[in-house]
């Protein structure tokens, strides 16, 4: 009976850490290290019920199931914000997000046919599932937006657990429930974001050593997905199965050139057909040619790998934080066997994962990116694919015989000890370092002001049906989630200019677009424009995100402001209504 009460208390005890941290009614500082303190004595203390639940585990695994599994209850419960029925956008494109996964069934929505979107249509693809329920609300929306966040996540990390195979080898089960709740943290330190995961999903669930031609397919299919997701993650289906086969497969006595053909064609054949198929959607989307591209012709802001006011840790320290605990258990077991492998097999995994940091390092420092590590995502996930893999000995070697006999490749008695412990100090950071991130995320559940919204959205509907009904135009930058859930009714949707893209194209300086949209602009197309305020403030390097500021104020907010003038402000939903001066600054 008492273990049944510890038991109740302890799963009980996952709720308090977000209480205190989420619960406007608390009121915490938004202070880390008052996070991290709460979060260790609160580790400990449900550590102390495990153990009155299930004796037969000692202090050490119970407090390692236990702060993994606080920090994954943590993490969320900072979904639940973004469960919300509110009308207007909870973020500066939260809204927008909706809309473009609303274009893939524009015909229905809307009446007209517009072309899916230029950027990320795969994650747009993946949140227009419920809008083929009709009537679908945005409250369901946002709930399946988290659905994908945690199920992907979750499930990447279940998959490489059972690859792992861990409680087949003489190893309990809360090993394993420790290792998915450990990788489902890691992947939000970028985070990786869902609809890339679903060809990590792919690979990691289908992938066999034995079967070229299947492991092709599987590569095949998830790199056409890659083509219409991200450009630089156009080979990693190819270098994902590749790095599976040089840790799964021996090189045995075969030629290394023989041994190498497989990951070869993969990572080529992948890499080859994620090309065409982005060629393909380009063309296929019905969006112009010259918008697509926009991440070569934007600017690169190199001092944002140090710390900036973007990114107070900057992308190198971060990545490193992230990633030296990770390669530091792998150095530290390769200590023991690397006499073991063959070299080619250890030079292929290094070239893999030193590839994809550069890539990822170069994307980081283009304009609009550079305030997480997002665009690491995919040295993240290999990252932990193939620390896990070496970290659990599911390395094969390729001559263990020999090495049994002779003794070589080990370290000596002497150093054993000391070994262990820099091994146990760098396994301590590989699972503070993701709760770090974790707990270094949420904020408490913001009292939103339902009635001011309402009202905001009776105003705006009462002004730009007006517009509507008189034939002219209203162009919503921001907030065309209203049209989409029919919060605004009987205005027609103008496709162009929408805030997310509008955004992109003024960072790239994409000419042929701007051109386009200031001709639109200075004509006064539009009767009513909806948008967030516009100032003309340039910023600098010295404000969080100040580049991308200046290039909106400079491409957006100036020609604008110097044809229409505001005419309604709605304070309390950030929205602003313009209408066109009488007469322009030039």
């Amino acid at each position: 009976m008492k273990r049944k009460l510890f038991g109740i208390i302890y799963f009980i005890s996952f709720i308090i850490l977000p209480m205190l941290v989420l619960s406007p009614a608390v009121n915490l500082p938004a202070s880390v290290p008052l996070r991290l303190g709460i979060f260790c004595l609160l580790a400990f203390g449900g550590a102390f019920f495990f153990r009155r639940t299930w004796p037969e585990h000692g202090w050490g695994t119970a407090l390692l199931v236990t702060s993994l599994g606080y920090a994954s209850a943590y993490k969320l419960a900072t979904f639940i914000p973004d469960i919300s029925s509110y009308p207007f956008s909870l973020g500066w494109s939260e809204g927008s997000r909706y809309y473009y996964a609303s274009l893939w069934l524009s015909k229905q929505l809307y009446g007209l046919s517009v072309p899916p979107s230029v950027l990320h249509p795969t994650r747009y693809l993946l949140q227009a599932f419920p809008f083929l329920i009709p009537g679908t609300s945005l409250w369901f929306n946002r709930f399946w937006q988290v659905l994908l966040w945690v199920g992907t996540s979750a499930l990447t990390s279940f998959l490489l657990v059972r690859r792992l195979a861990l409680a087949g080898r003489n190893k309990p089960l809360v090993i394993s429930l420790s290792m998915i709740l450990w990788g489902f943290i890691f992947l939000f330190q970028g985070p990786v974001y869902y609809h890339l995961q679903f060809m990590v999903i792919l690979i990691l669930w289908g992938f066999n050593r034995h079967h070229f031609w299947r492991n092709l397919i599987l590569v095949l299919i998830a790199s056409l997905w890659a083509g219409i997701s991200r450009i630089n993650w156009l080979p990693v289906p190819g270098l994902l199965a590749a790095a599976l086969y040089l840790m799964e497969a021996r090189v045995d006595e075969r030629p290394i050139l023989k041994y190498l053909i497989p990951p070869a064609v993969w990572v080529l054949a992948g890499t080859g057909i994620g090309f065409i198929s982005q060629s393909a959607y380009q063309r296929w989307s019905g969006n112009p040619q010259s918008w697509f591209g926009s991440s070569f012709t934007s600017d690169l802001l190199w001092y944002r790998l140090f710390p900036n006011a973007t990114y107070p840790l900057g992308i190198l320290l971060s990545a490193f934080l992230v990633s030296l605990p990770i390669i530091g258990l792998i150095l530290f077991r390769l200590i023991h066997r690397w006499r073991e492998l063959h070299p080619i097999r250890l030079v292929g995994l290094a070239a893999i994962l030193g590839v994809l940091f550069a890539g990822g390092v170069l994307v980081s420092v283009k304009i609009g990116g550079g305030s997480n590590l997002h665009n690491l995502d995919a040295y993240l996930t290999l990252l932990l694919v193939i620390g896990s893999y070496i970290y659990f000995d599911r390395f094969e070697p390729d001559h263990p015989a020999q090495l049994a006999e002779t003794g070589q490749g080990y370290p000596s008695p002497a150093s054993g000890s000391l070994l262990r412990t820099s091994e146990n100090i760098f396994l301590a950071g590989a699972l503070i370092i993701p709760m770090y991130f974790t707990l270094s995320t949420g904020n408490q559940i913001p009292r939103r002001d339902f009635a001011a919204a309402q009202a905001a959205l009776q105003t705006i509907s009462t002004a730009t049906q007006q517009i509507a009904q008189q034939g002219d135009e209203v162009l919503f930058i921001s907030q065309r989630h209203l049209l989409t859930f029919n919060d605004v009714q009987n205005v027609p949707l103008v496709p162009e200019d929408e805030l997310v893209f509008l955004m992109e194209m003024a960072m790239s300086d994409n000419r042929a677009y701007l051109d386009a949209f200031n001709k639109d602009i200075s004509s006064q197309r539009y009767r009513m424009i909806v948008s967030e305020p516009l100032v003309i403030q340039y910023q600098g390097r010295s404000h969080s995100f100040g580049e991308e500021n200046d290039a909106w104020v400079k491409r957006v907010s100036e020609p604008i402001l110097c044809y229409y003038q505001p005419a309604i402000k709605l304070d309390s939903v950030g929205v602003v209504i313009y209408t066109p001066r009488p007469d322009s600054c030039k």
